[in-house]
């Protein structure tokens, strides 16, 4: 692929990797790099830099979706993620004026909306402190729509709307250009025990025909989740392992990964928590992990039988960026409408985000209404 004639790799350069060798040393490097802010914008976290020039090939593509290399890449993931709770991962921030504490910066994550670890540099004790942080005012900052009524439907997280779909297929294909969800791939794992749940409840048949509601989030987001509805939680959480930095869009090279996301639902590490409500059916709530992250920690009173409330923190991603995906079960006496608290429709396919850090036409807020449900 280097040597292809007039191949627009839209300026991502194609790393020549001779070995094995070479890629475990280049790792090794990263382990110890945090990710950066540079002229006015963000470079990109360090692990995703690097394959943007491999997952947009076949090859690489084929590498990045080998259960071993996520196995053992999953521990090169872990061991980074030791770094960045450091408090040698927040030299972004310790120069005012530099890097994440440059004005551009601090205006792209809304610096002064959040609570800080210290009212002096560097703010935050380490990288993954404030990839994780949180509201200094949540009530304020995110207000929850109709928190005693579950006919509105909340959303989950920040982002933005990657798209919605309906009468979602139990089996289904995927095409490059017209991926639909396939809810028996989607709700499954590699591990026998974790499957035993899935089987137990039957899920992929619960929520057949139902409903979609897909969204990504990027570096600057809050990146924490809420619980979306009132109703009990159905099993204990489960985090399924997967892929990191697989693609289906190829080639791909500048767009964000974002063109994949319903392949990714089925294929990368993710999370698992079905809401039983008393009203308005089941919720199936999945933080998807994308690129760095390999954890998806679910609250500690996330448990089987526990009665949630919408607004209660229900989980955090950790360390990059992420998709949240809501799956709402058909019901034969109701509607689902994909709807803000203004009466604005959502696009069923929006227009999305350019590169990793950007947002797209429809942004989510946590806590805000995303639907309603109508009598038929």
């Amino acid at each position: 692929m280097r040597d292809t004639p007039d191949l627009d790799t839209d300026g991502v350069p194609i790393p020549l990797i001779p070995n094995a060798a070479f890629f475990a040393l280049v790792c090794n490097y990263l382990l110890t790099w945090w990710p950066r802010y540079i002229n006015d914008d963000l470079v990109g976290l360090p692990f995703s830099g690097f394959t943007v020039g491999i997952d947009p090939t076949l090859p690489g593509s084929q590498l990045l979706g080998l259960p071993e290399f996520n196995q053992k890449m999953g521990a090169v993931l872990n061991k980074w993620h030791e770094f960045l709770g450091t408090a040698a991962s927040a030299q972004g921030f310790s120069v005012e004026g530099e890097q994440w504490l440059s004005r551009k910066a601090k205006a792209s994550y809304q610096f002064d909306l959040w609570k800080k670890d210290s009212p002096t540099l560097p703010y935050w004790s380490s990288w993954n402190s404030f990839f994780t942080r949180q509201f200094k005012d949540p009530a304020s900052a995110r207000p929850i729509a109709a928190p005693d009524n579950n006919q509105i439907v909340n959303c989950p997280n920040d982002g933005s709307l990657f798209r919605w779909d309906w009468q979602v297929n139990k089996d289904d294909t995927f095409w490059f250009k017209d991926m639909n969800y396939s809810l028996r791939d989607i709700l499954s794992s590699p591990l026998p025990e974790q499957q035993s749940v899935i089987d137990e409840y039957d899920l992929p048949s619960l929520f057949e025909g139902g409903y979609v509601f897909q969204t990504y989030l990027n570096p600057y987001n809050f990146h924490r989740w809420w619980v979306p509805a009132n109703g009990k939680v159905l099993f204990d959480p489960i985090s399924i392992p997967g892929a990191y930095f697989n693609k289906l869009v190829l080639p791909d090279f500048g767009g964000a990964t974002t063109a994949s996301l319903p392949y990714l639902a089925e294929v990368n590490a993710r999370g698992l928590m079905v809401i039983e409500t008393p009203d308005y059916g089941y919720i199936c709530c999945i933080p998807l992990g994308m690129s760095e992250v390999s954890t998806i920690t679910f609250n500690d009173q996330m448990t089987a039988g526990a009665t949630v409330t919408k607004g209660q923190e229900m989980g955090m991603f950790n360390y990059g960026g992420s998709s949240f995906v809501i799956i709402f079960q058909n019901l034969p006496d109701k509607q689902l409408v994909f709807m803000d608290d203004q009466g604005n429709h959502y696009p069923q396919r929006p227009e999305g985000a350019t590169n990793s850090s950007g947002a797209g036409e429809n942004v989510t807020n946590i806590g805000s209404q995303i639907g309603v449900w109508f009598s038929r």
